[in-house]
C-alpha cells in the first residue's frame, strides 16, 4: 500500500462489500498522458508527402484527434483506477464499473468506479445456539431395504407365457392408435413402461391388465382431473390398444451365491454385516452434516451478512458448468430455461458462500488454519488405508490439485469442532 499519488481519491461503501471510487487526475497529469499518446501517433502513422514519424503534430492532430482524445481518455481510467487500488489496498473480486466520466482540454479528469470486494464478516457473537444432532439408529429393517434394492437392480425380467395377462410391476410393451384420428394420424404408435409407476394414464393400465400378449382390443380412456396437463383433464380417447409383449421382474434369492457375486463376501451374513457398517457411516454424516448446517445457520443469523452478487455468479457458473461458451451456442429458448434454472441455483449459492466466508472468517480470527503436521499426518492416515506410500499419496493429491482441498477440509473440522465446545449440541 502506498499514500504516494498526485490523484485525488474518495472512497464510499454503498455496502459492506461494495466499493465507489471518485478519482480525479490533475490537469497536468492529463496533458502529459495527451502529449504522450500524441507522440506515439506521430511516431507510427505515415500520411502522404512525409515520411514515418516525421508527420507535423498539427497534422496528426488534424487527421487523429478524435483517436487521440479516446485512447488518452482510455489510459487515463486504466493507469489512474489501478493507482487508485494500489493506493488505499483495495482489491476487486469483480471488474470495475466505470461511470461520471468528465473530460475537457485544459481541466482535471474526473471519473467514477464501482466494485464489489470480499466481503468483511464481523462474527460478533458465535456460541450460546443450541442445536438438534439427528437420531442415527440403524436397524435390521435398514439392512433389509438395502438387500431388496439390490435384488431389484440384478432382476431379470422374464416374458408372460400362453394366455396369462400381466399384473401390477410387471413390464409391457404395447401399441397404441387414437381411433378418432385422421387416417394419416392414426398409425400405432410403440410404448414401453412398467405398470403401476404412473407412465400411463389409470384408464389405459386398467386395459392393459385385460389383454394377454398378442391380444388386442378397443377401449375409452379418460385423463384424471388431477393429471398434470390442465387442458387434458377430463378429456376422453377412444384408443386402439395392442399388448405386444409382457415381462415380469424376477429376483435373485438372497442367498449365498448373490453375496459372493457382489464382491469380496463370504456369504449372506458378511454382506449383512458390511452394508449395516456402511449405513451407520451414511447416518453419522448425515448427523454431521445436519449438525454443522444448523451451526452456521444460527451464526449467520446472529451475525447478517450479505454476499457480492459476483461471488453468487461465479459460483453458480462453477456449479453448473454454465461457460461463457456454453451460453453462446444455446438457442434462445435454451437460455430462458437455463437462466430460470440459474435463479433458482442462487439461494443454493448465497447459502454455501456464507458458510466458507463463516468459516474462514473463524479460522483466521481463531488460529484454526490447518498446519503442515497436520496435512502430514492426514496423508500418512490416507496411505495407510489404501496400502500406500505416503509419499506416493502425497504427490498424488499435489498432481490433482486435492492437496488444497484436504487442508481445507482439515481446517473446516477444526473450525466446527471449535463451533461444537462453545454451543450446546443436542
Amino acid at each position: 500500500m502506498s499514500d504516494t499519488t498526485e490523484l485525488q481519491i474518495a472512497v464510499q461503501e454503498p455496502a459492506s462489500w461494495s466499493r465507489r471510487l471518485s478519482i480525479t487526475v490533475p490537469r497536468e497529469r492529463v496533458q502529459r498522458t495527451r502529449t504522450s499518446v500524441s507522440s506515439q501517433y506521430a511516431s507510427s502513422v505515415r500520411l502522404p508527402g512525409f515520411r514515418k514519424g516525421k508527420t507535423p503534430k498539427n497534422l496528426v492532430e488534424r487527421q487523429f484527434g478524435p483517436q487521440i482524445e479516446q485512447e488518452t481518455i482510455d489510459r487515463l481510467i486504466q493507469e489512474a483506477y489501478k493507482e487508485a487500488l494500489d493506493t488505499r489496498d483495495l482489491h476487486p473480486i469483480n471488474q470495475g464499473q466505470v461511470t461520471n466520466v468528465q473530460y475537457e482540454g485544459g481541466a482535471d479528469f474526473t471519473f467514477e468506479v464501482e466494485f464489489e470486494v470480499q466481503p468483511a464478516v464481523a462474527l460478533q457473537r458465535v456460541s450460546g445456539f443450541t442445536v438438534t444432532r439427528p437420531d442415527t439408529a440403524v436397524g435390521e429393517t435398514d439392512v433389509d431395504a438395502v438387500l431388496e434394492r439390490i435384488r431389484d437392480d440384478r432382476a431379470h425380467w422374464h416374458d408372460l407365457e400362453g394366455e396369462a395377462t400381466p399384473d401390477w410391476n410387471d413390464r409391457v410393451t404395447v401399441e397404441m392408435s387414437d381411433r378418432d384420428a385422421a387416417e394419416d394420424e392414426a398409425k400405432p404408435r410403440p410404448y414401453r413402461f412398467v405398470l403401476g409407476e404412473g407412465q400411463a394414464i389409470p384408464d389405459v393400465e386398467a386395459a392393459i391388465l385385460t389383454l394377454s400378449p398378442g391380444a388386442e382390443g378397443d377401449f375409452d380412456a379418460r385423463f384424471p382431473d388431477d393429471f398434470p396437463d390442465e387442458a387434458q383433464r377430463g378429456q376422453e380417447q377412444h384408443l386402439h390398444i395392442r399388448l405386444v409383449r409382457a415381462e415380469r421382474k424376477h429376483l435373485p434369492e438372497l442367498d449365498d451365491e448373490l453375496a459372493k457375486a457382489l464382491g469380496e463376501f463370504e456369504d449372506v451374513a458378511a454382506l449383512r454385516a458390511r452394508v449395516l457398517e456402511d449405513l451407520k457411516k451414511d447416518a453419522e454424516q448425515r448427523a454431521v452434516a445436519e449438525v454443522r448446517s444448523q451451526l452456521v445457520q444460527q451464526v449467520v443469523e446472529a451475525n447478517p451478512f450479505d454476499v457480492p452478487a459476483s461471488m453468487v455468479d461465479r459460483y453458480v457458473e462453477f456449479s453448473t458448468g454454465d461457460t461463457p461458451e456454453r451460453r453462446g451456442k444455446r438457442t434462445p429458448a435454451q437460455e430462458e430455461q437455463f437462466s430460470q434454472y440459474r435463479a433458482m441455483m442462487r439461494p443454493q449459492a448465497e447459502a454455501a458462500l456464507k458458510r466458507m466466508l463463516v468459516v474462514e472468517n473463524l479460522a483466521d480470527k481463531q488460529g484454526l488454519r490447518a498446519t503442515q503436521d497436520e496435512v502430514d499426518a492426514k496423508v500418512e492416515e490416507l496411505a495407510a488405508e489404501n496400502g500406500r506410500s505416503p509419499s506416493d499419496v502425497w504427490l498424488e493429491l499435489e498432481k490433482s490439485g486435492q492437496l488444497q482441498a484436504l487442508e481445507s477440509q482439515i481446517t473446516e473440522d477444526k473450525v466446527f469442532a471449535y463451533l461444537e465446545s462453545q454451543n450446546t449440541v443436542a
